[in-house]
């Protein structure tokens, strides 16, 4: 396999990613907004995002092995990082450095923009249980008039004075 295929999936996996983050960030607009219809059309949107990643990863994993198996088959660790070291042509070990670099970037951002929308939606769901919960009556509490307790039944048997004559 040539590097210039791989460097190609590794491009377009960094655009899918960072228009993923861009598709975050929008959620965390919606969930502030409590925008529900546009939240799940975003969602639609990651899902196809994810999907086309998955697959473009898979395509770039077969190329790097096979790449390794051609180029360098006395590595066992085929990593991005050893892939770079590979690398003869300076000019594909820079592009490959770069984009590398920017992809790790990208899917930091991503992580904690992900990790914000995953509080956001903590703390909606907690306002929302809160909210039934004041609107619920308390089971605990019996509100209806009832009988005394059988402490009060042996009590009624009994003179309120315990006087002989």
């Amino acid at each position: 396999m040539s590097m210039n295929s791989i460097i190609e999936k590794l491009e377009k996996i960094y655009q899918l990613n960072d228009s993923l983050l861009t598709l975050s960030k929008d959620k965390t607009e919606r969930l502030k907004a409590n925008d529900i219809e546009a939240f799940n059309d975003l969602l639609m949107k990651e899902r196809k995002h994810v999907q086309a990643i998955e697959q473009i990863e898979a395509k770039r994993e077969q190329e790097t092995k096979a790449w390794f198996e051609l180029n360098a088959p006395h590595i066992e660790e085929q990593t991005m990082t050893s892939l770079i070291e590979q690398v003869d042509d300076q000019e594909q070990k820079r592009e490959l450095e770069d984009l590398f670099e920017k992809l790790v970037f990208v899917l930091a951002d991503l992580k904690q923009q992900e990790q914000l929308n995953r509080d956001l939606t903590q703390q909606s769901l907690q306002f929302v249980e809160l909210t039934l919960d004041m609107l619920r009556p308390n089971h605990q509490k019996d509100l209806n008039y009832q009988k005394p307790k059988a402490q009060d039944s042996k009590r009624s048997g009994q003179s309120v004075f315990d006087s002989k004559a």
